[in-house]
């Protein structure tokens, strides 16, 4: 892990609070950052610091520790991750009922204590890195056009080249085969049913695709949607023509025109303000 996890202990009884958290301290993977004497005092500090795991003793005055892990995911989105802690047996069942990442029956030893321990950093861990992947694939097609999925796919299409090219150029499944293509080549990309036209200087590509899809997988930058079922490349808008009903057409190097509908047309009234396009 490459950050601590942070905890929170809640039990009435002060030895069993101070036992465990001095049992956590010395791992140096978790920041203990409260401890509680209550359910309704942990409520505030768990709203506070909003920890990343919360050991909880079951049976406490007034709120129970079930009874807290029901508030909490009433209250709170993420909810910590809840680990039960108990002398009775009998609360096991109920304690799961409650989606309860793990449970101790006190006295838990060091070694059940440390599984515990381990499997919420690996918990965490996984955790993490579908985030980072997540980051990764926004920041991938921001700077280059493709999702993580389409670069992987570029990578093992193409028998050479640089990190430079692959850059642009995206894969697209046509037929039983990927093909890879420049994105300076695409003109435009048109909806056809279950398809997707893909129009190239070298002729038309049928995709199994949604256009949502090629959204999430282009630079907005270099590709917009200019109808419900059209997007084009900017790069090859030549000349935006506005018709009677307040719509546009837009005229492309290839010599399509492309209509630019009203809920799409104010996407395009930047460029066309700051551009040389004739209108």
């Amino acid at each position: 892990m490459s950050r601590q996890l942070t905890v929170i202990i809640v039990d009435d009884e002060a030895l069993a609070r101070e036992g465990l958290m001095l049992r956590l301290i010395a791992d140096t993977r978790f920041d203990v950052v409260a401890q509680c004497p209550s359910a309704l005092c942990a409520l505030d500090a768990i709203e506070q610091f909003r920890p990343d795991i919360a050991f909880l003793d079951i049976e406490m005055p007034g709120l129970s520790g079930l009874g807290l892990a029901e508030q909490l995911s009433k209250k709170l989105s993420p909810v910590p991750k809840v680990v039960f802690f108990t002398a009775f047996k009998e609360f096991a069942l109920n304690a799961f009922e409650f989606s309860a990442f793990d449970y101790l029956l006190k006295p838990f030893s060091d070694e059940r204590l440390a599984s515990c321990l381990s499997k919420l950093v690996e918990s965490f861990f996984d955790s993490d890195v579908v985030q980072q992947h997540l980051k990764l694939d926004e920041l991938l097609s921001r700077k280059t056009g493709n999702s993580i999925n389409g670069f992987i796919r570029n990578l093992e299409v193409t028998s050479g080249g640089s990190m430079s090219e692959l850059q642009q150029t995206v894969s697209m499944k046509s037929g039983s085969e990927w093909i890879r293509v420049r994105l300076d080549d695409i003109s435009w990309i048109e909806a056809a049913g279950d398809y997707m036209c893909v129009h190239t200087l070298e002729g038309t590509h049928i995709i199994r695709k949604t256009l949502k899809q090629f959204e999430q997988d282009l630079d907005p930058s270099l590709f917009q949607r200019v109808n419900r079922s059209a997007m084009i490349n900017l790069s090859k808008l030549n000349r935006l023509t506005p018709n009677s009903n307040g719509e546009y057409l837009a005229q492309l190097t290839s010599g399509d025109s492309v209509k630019v509908s009203r809920k799409y047309k104010f996407k395009l009234d930047d460029l066309r303000k700051n551009s040389d396009f004739e209108d």
